[in-house]
């Protein structure tokens, strides 16, 4: 702003004098030009009296008077077209200094704005939460339009949130939202200025300022004014800016967020599952190598009294090795690393699955054909356990030969199926009295908490078919308010008639 000053001061210094000179010859013109008569005549009387020219007196007093206003015309033509020329130079310099001055002020205001912009990406990039984001969030908007008070809505399933709130009570924003007629039907794509009626007090005006992330309107912020304020175009655009910088930065926070616990949930899985097989080792297999150990005592003394007795323990023996064999192999692979950084998630459920199998030496098939390539990472890492638990509780109870897996999309959901041709069970008596049902109980909690569905079909000698259903859509407003209500409210998958539902 100092240059544009000096810019202007030194423009109009350096043409002072010379304006001054031109207004002096303007005012004098007129005088110059009857001098100039004045000394055209004064010579024609002279040469006629030295000269002695003949013409006659009258003819001599036209050719004075004549050549003397022709003089004196030309002297004046020629000042006033000079004049003109001065002021069309003046008025050029002083378009030119307003012009300058306009662009300065426009060079100033962008350097304004890029500094506001650049403050909002350098406080998104450095915020580590939502929190901090949505703390900011009424700031940046408030530096380009003083508002006497201001809100921070967020759109969520049980309707808008009133996040954040400065200048005003909840209860005095409630009217003040009343009075403008604002809802959550008619928030407009743009900023748009809304007029309070005249009882609304000093707040006289309400600016929207919609957030989109790119796709979806996520929220909104409410401004209210002391005076409608009437912003330009390049205010209302870098609002608009401003705008979407934050509602990108809250969905990337959010997603962000989701994954992390996705990543802790798959993490804490795997330790789960670590810590449940050091235990099955603990308690199942070195217990009953301590106890073979103690019996090796015994064979010693039967060796030579009791050799049929001695055949039968080392016959069961020989069973119980293969047994804790398998289950060391399980245990071994079970400890492995899950790839799936490396072959992405579908990648690394096959090729986990797969290896699972083979372990057991389970006639196995795999359908992933249809399975999304883009799942939400919550949603993954509650596949991974589901069929995590499922493979386990097929190798330690059901003795099956054939295992099939199959992910797939039905009803607008994740449904995962694992069935085997074990000796199946009766899935009410086993839930309710069987200890070793923690796994399918917890499946049920896992799915509850993301409105899924467990069903199992299944029947003593007839196999064990397990399904998941998980659902893939973003919970409705009306389904969040139906949540507590009962099953059948839910949306569910077309599952057939016959079978046994876990709710």
């Amino acid at each position: 702003m100092t240059d544009k000053k000096d810019v202007t001061k030194v423009a109009t210094e350096s043409s002072v004098p010379h304006r001054s000179r031109w207004q002096l010859l303007l005012q004098l013109r007129w005088y110059l030009s009857g001098v100039v008569i004045l000394a055209f005549a004064s010579g024609q009387l002279l040469e006629a009296l030295i000269l002695g020219d003949p013409r006659t007196p009258t003819r001599f007093t036209l050719d004075i008077i004549g050549w003397g206003f022709l003089g004196g015309l030309a002297v004046w033509l020629s000042l006033t077209w000079t004049a003109h020329q001065e002021r069309r130079h003046q008025t050029g310099i002083q378009q030119a200094l307003r012009e300058q001055r306009d662009l300065n002020q426009q060079l100033q205001r962008a350097n304004e704005y890029l500094a506001l912009l650049s403050n909002v990406n350098r406080h998104i990039a450095g915020s580590t939460s939502l929190d901090n984001i949505l703390d900011s969030a009424l700031t940046f908007p408030q530096q380009l339009v003083p508002a006497r008070a201001a809100a921070l809505f967020l759109r969520h399933a049980t309707g808008p949130i009133a996040t954040r709130i400065r200048g005003v009570k909840a209860e005095e924003l409630q009217r003040l939202r009343q009075a403008a007629g604002l809802t959550t039907t008619n928030i407009p794509g743009h900023p748009h200025l809304y007029t309070m009626p005249d009882h609304s007090g000093s707040i006289t005006a309400c600016l929207i300022v919609p957030l989109h992330d790119g796709l979806d309107l996520i929220g909104w912020i409410e401004l209210y004014l002391d005076r409608v304020h009437v912003l330009p175009d390049d205010e209302m655009n870098l609002l608009e800016t401003i705008a979407s910088e934050i509602a990108e930065a809250v969905v990337s926070t959010r997603r962000r967020s989701r994954e992390e616990r996705a990543i802790y949930e798959l993490e804490r899985a795997i330790a789960e599952e670590r810590a449940r097989i050091a235990r099955d080792i603990h308690d199942g297999m070195a217990q009953t190598m301590a106890f073979r150990r103690m019996r090796i005592d015994l064979w010693l003394d039967w060796i030579e009294t009791e050799p049929e007795q001695l055949r039968k323990e080392l016959t069961e023996l020989k069973g119980t090795l293969r047994e804790q064999i398998a289950d060391l192999r399980r245990a071994i692979f079970a400890l492995r690393p899950i790839q799936f950084d490396e072959l992405g998630f579908v990648g690394g459920l096959r090729r986990y699955a797969v290896e699972f199998a083979r372990q057991q030496e389970w006639e196995f098939h795999v359908d992933f054909d249809t399975t999304p390539s883009t799942l939400p990472h919550h949603i993954e890492a509650t596949c991974f356990r589901i069929i995590q638990e499922a493979l386990t509780n097929i190798a330690k109870h059901t003795r099956a030969t054939r295992v099939d897996v199959m992910v797939t999309v039905i009803d607008h959901g994740l449904q995962i199926t694992v069935r085997d041709n074990g000796n199946g069970f009766d899935p009410k008596h086993t839930l309710q009295d069987n200890p070793d049902s923690v796994g399918l109980r917890q499946m049920h909690e896992r799915l509850t908490a993301l409105r899924g569905l467990l069903t199992i079909l299944s029947h003593p000698g007839s196999g064990t078919e397990v399904r998941a259903w998980l659902p893939l859509e973003p919970m409705t407003e009306k389904e969040n308010t139906n949540e507590n209500t009962a099953t059948t409210g839910r949306r569910s998958p077309n599952f057939p008639p016959g079978v046994t539902r876990i709710d």
